[in-house]
């Protein structure tokens, strides 16, 4: 399909077959009721406007049931739904704004995006597989491809899968935001231990817990997975043979200089991530709620002439613990 079958069509038609396909589930009629909600339209005016879709191909109306896409209808809303995504990827990641301002102005950018910026931009962008919220980015007319969800730590060390969602709490959820870790981000493992998975997001390594690690979920696509496959049964070329080596000396460099230890035995001016934080009951929750969870970068400020208490700073914060409870709690610490 051209840009020309696209862009023929009034903002206001895209803007219902891109609703329609945003609002649909398990390829159920979307409700008229509920598209009107969705576009804050009269339940009247939407009955007209997909009766006039219907007559131009573009959408099944069936009365008291809903609306749904005609395959002409489909290709022209994943079009439509892959541009705005593009764009609220770029607005969020690459010129920092909020989801909702970034969502309002893609709804502007969609009806005005060519398919050779499109592609462009999703290139820019190393190809995310969803928007900020998570939501699949449709395909630039490529076969489709099945969707992989995996969470990190099914990956080894050298492979890489956009982040689809996060199931973490609160806090956990601000400290991977501050890591860029977030839905459509691109992540690569570098190197998996015992307890904790290193992977690279935006040429930066971040250290994540293995409890962490697990409940961040990416989605690593088939032909992606296809291409190791391919790689383990067939000759490499030189130049991948030599990157692989140095990668695997990189690894093995990263996996020696990874250490766990009691959080009570770091020294001054040494930084880590917590790994597990140990203890029970109320004492365990304080520390969770200074901001002592698994992923958290900690830095010892200074420690007292007979190691208790120790001062340090997480989060930005200033926080003092007793040596017995700094004994609980378990940091990796990468020289």
């Amino acid at each position: 399909m051209n840009d020309t079958r696209v862009n023929s069509l009034s903002n206001s038609t895209q803007m219902y077959l891109a609703s329609i396909a945003r609002l649909r589930t398990d390829g159920e009629p979307v409700p008229l009721s509920k598209l009107a909600d969705a576009l804050s339209i009269s339940p009247v005016s939407v009955n007209e406007m997909c009766r006039k879709l219907q007559d131009q191909g573009l959408v099944v109306y069936r009365p008291y049931k809903g609306a749904t896409l005609t395959d002409d209808g489909e290709r022209r809303a994943l079009r439509i739904l892959r541009r705005h995504r593009l764009w609220e990827v770029f607005l969020v990641d690459k010129l920092e704004f909020e989801y909702e301002e970034a969502h309002e102005i893609a709804c502007v950018l969609e009806h005005a995006t060519p398919s050779q910026l499109a592609d462009r931009l999703d290139a820019f962008l190393d190809h995310p597989s969803a928007n900020p919220q998570g939501d699949p980015i449709p395909s630039g007319g490529s076969p489709t491809q099945r969707r992989i969800i995996q969470p990190l730590t099914a990956l080894s060390a050298g492979q890489s899968g956009h982040v689809v969602h996060r199931e973490v709490g609160d806090a956990a959820r601000i400290f991977l935001d501050e890591q860029r870790i977030r839905p459509g981000a691109r992540l690569r493992v570098v190197a998996v231990a015992e307890e904790s998975v290193l992977v690279e997001v935006e040429g930066k390594h971040v250290s994540l817990a293995l409890d962490l690690a697990q409940a961040v979920q990416l989605d690593k696509t088939q032909s992606e997975k296809a291409r190791h496959e391919v790689g383990a049964a067939s000759p490499e070329p030189t130049s991948t043979v030599k990157e692989r080596k140095e990668h695997s000396k990189m690894q093995s460099k990263v996996e020696k200089s990874v250490r766990q230890i009691p959080l009570h035995k770091l020294k001054a001016g040494q930084k880590a991530v917590v790994v597990r934080v140990g203890g029970k009951g109320p004492a365990r929750r304080r520390m969770m709620d200074m901001g002592l969870v698994p992923g958290s970068e900690v830095e010892v400020v200074r420690v007292a002439p007979l190691g208790d208490p120790i001062e340090f700073t997480v989060k930005g914060y200033s926080l003092s613990l007793r040596k017995s409870e700094a004994e609980a709690i378990t940091v990796e610490v990468t020289d």
